[in-house]
């Protein structure tokens, strides 16, 4: 009846259709007085009878009036209590799915004034906190519910959650049976009817908090596993190193029981191999990587080695290495590792000479999708090139089994102030 009242007051058309109609009303009865006391008039005495017979007419007439008036009136009301009876059910049809999505809502949902009291809670809000609409509603503030806050923080927080948007907060809430339950909140500001208010929504966080305690307990224990492999990984490199520098020593032992030159040599050829291959070993043992070696830093030692091994003192040999910041596996460094092995001795044994610099040139970089190796000595060069890819020895058919079956490259020998070798293959590594 509020809005029946409203209605009234605020449509301007209504006092002026009642002025008009009662008017029109008046002037009729008015004419209908006038009649009857002209008819009267011609049979009684005015003088004696007029003022009873007035006073009658005009009581009958203005109860007619009054009649014709509050019959009209109660059906304008009647109209305007069907009218808003109409737009009321229409209005409950058309908030029927919004209702249903808020008392559905597995979230709960909370209305605040801004000085944090309840005003509208939905079902989910009742079962996640155990209390029913009327408690919420009746007698209940923000700090009655949330135990984090005050009488004057809940004031400020609404405060904050007016001014700010997408406002959202992780904190923890309490059941009417005094059970605590970690939340996560947001909330948004709203006027409405001129009045400023708070929706907040709220979401139980312990299942998933539960989860997300049980994938920590799971990552701690994989990274415990993973630093358990890495150790046995080491451990692993630390033993085939230590085993390999143990064979290295017999050849040793053996190399210093023999006289012969070529055998021993060969030793000393095969000791040296047995290094390259143990250097990449110990290199995955101190390093942090036990996927990748740093093809840089093991190209310097592994030279730095071979120098050590083959060089006297009275020669002196300069090496240049211009290495990209490249990483390759165990097995690509083992290979690029032996064919720079052999292909350095080579040169230390047939180029270097006591009585003059001695240079020898490493360079490697990337380009594109392939890698460009280039080694270059300053010795006096070869006469018969094609003879590199034709000889049987032991090192040449290591350098072309390696790059030619298992890096699926190419190799090019030429003379240029010097020999120089020219090796291309391909960057990513196969299967």
């Amino acid at each position: 009846m509020g809005r029946v009242k409203n209605y009234i007051l605020n449509n301007k058309s209504i006092p002026t259709k009642f002025s008009l109609t009662y008017i029109l009303i008046g002037a009729v009865g008015i004419l209908f007085i006038d009649r009857l006391v002209s008819e009267f008039s011609k049979y009684h005495s005015l003088s004696k009878e007029g003022p009873l017979t007035f006073g009658i007419l005009f009581l009958i007439a203005t109860g007619i009036i009054l009649f014709i008036m509050l019959n009209h009136m109660q059906k304008v009301v009647s109209r305007i209590e069907a009218s808003y009876k109409e737009l009321k059910d229409k209005d409950k049809e058309r908030l029927v799915p919004y209702e249903f999505a808020l008392n559905n809502s597995i979230d709960a949902i909370y209305w605040f004034t801004l000085d944090a009291k309840f005003i509208y809670v939905n079902e989910a809000a009742c079962k996640m906190i155990g209390r029913s609409k009327d408690e919420f509603l009746n007698h209940m503030y923000l700090e009655d519910m949330d135990p984090n806050f005050d009488r004057e923080t809940a004031k400020e927080c609404m405060y904050n959650i007016y001014h700010h948007k997408n406002w959202r907060l992780e904190t923890t809430q309490i059941r009417k049976d005094g059970t605590i339950f970690p939340v996560e909140v947001s909330g948004h500001g709203f006027t409405h009817n001129g009045n400023e208010y708070i929706c907040a929504f709220s979401r139980d966080m312990t299942q998933r908090q539960e989860y997300r305690t049980k994938i920590t307990k799971m990552n701690q224990e994989l990274q415990k596993s993973v630093e358990e492999k890495d150790i046995l990984l080491k451990e692993i490199h630390h033993r085939v190193k230590n085993n390999m520098e143990i064979i290295s020593s017999l050849l040793n032992m053996q190399e210093r029981r023999t006289k012969d030159r070529d055998m021993i040599y060969i030793l000393q050829q095969s000791r040296s191999r047995i290094h390259t291959m143990a250097l990449v070993h110990e290199f995955l043992y101190l390093g942090e990587n036990l996927a990748y070696i740093n093809l840089k830093n093991y190209i310097k030692r592994l030279v730095d080695d071979i120098k050590e091994l083959y060089i006297s003192q009275n020669t002196t040999l300069n090496v240049e290495v211009y290495i990209d910041n490249l990483s390759f596996s165990t097995n690509r460094c083992i290979q690029i590792g032996m064919v720079l092995h052999e292909l350095c001795v080579n040169s230390l044994k047939h180029a270097f000479q006591e009585d003059r610099d001695n240079l020898l040139c490493i360079h490697m970089k990337k380009n594109k999708d392939t890698i460009h190796v280039k080694i270059r000595d300053n010795g006096d060069g070869l006469e018969d090139i094609d003879s590199l890819y034709k000889s049987d020895s032991i090192g040449m058919q290591l350098i072309h089994s390696i790059i030619e079956d298992q890096l699926d490259g190419t190799i090019e020998f030429k003379n240029n102030n010097g020999l120089e070798c020219n090796i291309i293959f391909s960057k990513d590594e196969g299967e």
